[in-house]
């Protein structure tokens, strides 16, 4: 979206809101932004004037819904665009979280909170306003608190007032951030911290920061604090791990780490929980790689690409072959590797791609087998590991428990009939792994593999940075 020079992100949920404060049923919001966004999507735009596009759903709500409905829609602040807040003459964008955070603290549940800092929002926004003052916001916060839960919580919230501020990072560059307890906690998660713990550390660290009406602190000291807090409720050994992640976090290099295994040992689900432990925001699976290739090359010209790995094997027998052939350990690896050659080329191009655009990639897929597929040679610290399931009655339960998750039986039976065929490619990759130095990661306790995949990627990246800086200054490349 595009108005005044300034652009916007698209958001369907943006719209739905502003067309419910117009007086438009949910139902028929829901409908309306999703026709509106394919219909500009089918037009191939990637820039939209705002103007053009509130000018189209006026004329769409005038007919549909009545001339009020339109005038309403109109009148609001137009959707898309950031609310403000004017508090002596400092504007800044108009904090949903920061809000809630600061109703919490007189007594409202994380429900009841947010329902209200919800509410101010749309309020302001009904009225129009773009720039709201302070003091305009806090009225309207003191109305909804009384009508909702009575005047005891909006003589709290008048007598709380001027501590209903936002606690900010000061970052050495002299910017500032706001304070963010799910930063923090994610941080604390990288070091092995257990959930539970790493939001309450996260939480008190920011009561105490409160307590002291201390509303800017710099990043070094809040760093420091949080080391002296997590040294109290952890120990040292956290402390050191919560150190070296913050180096790690100044890296310069791109980190992509290769996560190979077959159907069933749980690559999806250890993927995501690294990826978010170390702030990875991509993630590729190799099999939407050759899902996409499939598209675009026909079974004719590369029959490997429309198979599953662990049926390969059978395209190359005769029809007649086929009806009661049995799998050959050397026939199904031999047609897995066909299909994991093919694929190699496009999943390097990938990952030269993030490496390109200087963006550390978790990719996952039974197409990652360590000294085959992917070969790539880039300037980015590469870490392979494998994963495997070596109980044979629990990799059996995998497939039914996700059969249960999806509701695809069919994808259930698919795996169950060759079964035998993927705890060959199993052990064949398994071995691979090994004989190219990468770790075997055992699945069947999931958090401890979370723990072992997490501990081997931190010491190739920390043991590298050590190798690098033992390098003179004079002999680093650059």
């Amino acid at each position: 979206m595009v108005s005044g020079g300034e652009k916007y992100p698209f958001s369907t949920g943006e719209l739905v809101e502003a067309l419910q404060g117009a007086g438009v049923l949910t139902d028929q919001a829901i409908g309306l932004s999703r026709e509106l966004e394919k219909h500009y999507r089918s037009k191939g735009l990637k820039r939209i004037e705002l103007q053009d596009l509130m000018d189209h759903l006026s004329r769409r709500l005038e007919e549909e819904h009545g001339p009020e409905i339109a005038e309403r829609l109109r009148s609001q602040t137009p959707p898309f665009i950031p609310l403000m807040i004017d508090r002596d003459g400092v504007r800044e964008a108009f904090s949903k979280r920061t809000l809630t955070a600061g109703l919490e603290k007189i007594g409202l549940t994380f429900k009841e909170a947010y329902s209200i800092a919800d509410q101010v929002e749309k309020s302001l926004r009904a009225e129009g306003h773009e720039i709201a003052l302070q003091r305009d916001c806090n009225h309207t916060i003191a109305l909804l608190l009384e009508a909702r839960h009575g005047t005891e919580y909006r003589h709290r919230f008048e007598a709380e007032t001027r501590q209903l501020e936002e606690l900010l990072v000061a970052e050495p560059g002299g910017f500032t951030l706001p304070y963010s307890r799910g930063i923090l906690a994610r941080s604390l998660m990288v070091t092995g911290l257990g959930p539970d713990l790493s939001h309450s550390l996260a939480r008190r660290m920011e009561v105490i920061l409160w307590k002291r009406n201390e509303w800017t602190i710099q990043r070094q000291q809040l760093r420091a604090e949080v080391e002296q807090l997590l040294a109290e409720e952890a120990g040292e050994e956290f402390v050191r791990r919560y150190t070296l992640i913050h180096r790690l976090k100044q890296r310069d290099r791109p980190t992509v780490i290769l996560i190979g295994g077959t159907p069933g040992v749980g690559k999806s689900s250890l993927a995501a929980e690294l990826a978010y432990r170390l702030g990875i925001a991509r993630i590729v699976a190799s099999d939407s790689v050759r899902q996409a290739l499939r598209s675009l090359i026909g079974a004719d010209l590369s029959p490997a690409l429309h198979s599953s790995s662990y049926a390969l094997w059978r395209t190359e027998l005769l029809p007649s072959e086929r009806m009661d052939a049995k799998p050959k350990r050397k026939r199904v690896i031999r047609g897995f590797l066909s299909q994991v050659r093919q694929l190699g080329t496009a999943l390097g191009g990938i990952v030269e791609r993030n490496v390109f655009e200087s963006v550390s990639v978790v990719m996952e897929g039974v197409h990652l087998v360590p000294g085959i597929a992917p070969d790539v040679d880039v300037d980015a610290t590469v870490i392979e590991l494998v994963l495997t399931l070596e109980d044979e009655e629990a990799h059996r339960k995998h497939f039914v428990m996700r059969e249960g998750q999806t509701r695809r039986a069919r994808w259930q039976e698919r795996y169950l009939d060759h079964f035998t065929e993927i705890r060959y490619l199993q052990e064949f990759v398994a071995r691979q792994a090994q004989l190219a130095g990468a770790p075997v990661v055992e699945t069947s306790d999931f958090d401890r593999a979370i723990e072992t995949a997490l501990d081997h990627v931190l010491d190739i990246l920390l043991s590298q940075d050590g190798a690098e800086d033992s390098v003179p200054s004079d002999k680093k490349p650059g």
